[in-house]
């Protein structure tokens, strides 16, 4: 095998093993960009504990078969750009989604979310979706919410029924 097979193999694994140990991965045409703007994205990513590599995308979809999720393959059609979501499975998407609104340069394409392969749409829902710390937020809230309630009828019950200071005449 030559050294060039060699390098394209090495890739391959490289990418099938990112694919099965990321939580969420997100795919978005890049074309366009600057270096710096690139490198702007880059750097939001990486906040998030987020992976991001461009790949050949027949690479890509030989290991994507590989992983098993050979449908994403459909829609990977030119410069594209790899995020892996290492924690936050959402992440991924919703940064590149965040920074696609403010970069019309920016495009989401795909992803794999939740051990399927999802299309433009369905990416774009994914980076809808809160994070888990938004989730546990809300949770929080809605918890918090009845304790609030009988705490300001108590104190209202309170207020209505105060009798007058002893001293004072009315």
């Amino acid at each position: 095998m030559n050294a060039n097979k060699q390098l394209k193999v090495a890739v391959v694994k490289e990418i099938e093993d990112k694919i099965k140990n990321s939580s969420s991965v997100a795919v978005a045409n890049y074309a366009g960009l600057t270096v710096a703007e690139f490198q702007s994205l880059r750097k939001e990513l990486k906040e998030f504990n987020v992976d991001i590599k461009v790949y050949k995308n027949r690479l890509f979809k030989v290991a994507a078969k590989n992983a098993g999720f050979e449908d994403i393959n459909d829609d990977l059609v030119g410069s594209n750009v790899y995020a892996f979501g290492n924690e936050d499975a959402i992440a991924p998407a919703k940064v590149m989604a965040k920074f696609a609104k403010d970069n019309s340069k920016l495009e989401l394409v795909a992803g794999i979310f939740e051990g399927k392969a999802v299309d433009k749409a369905g990416i774009e829902l994914v980076a809808t979706l809160p994070s888990f710390e938004e989730a546990l937020t809300m949770l929080a809230m809605q918890l918090m919410s009845p304790v609030k309630f009988i705490g300001v009828g108590l104190h209202q019950l309170i207020e209505e029924n105060k009798l007058p200071a002893e001293g004072k005449s009315e």
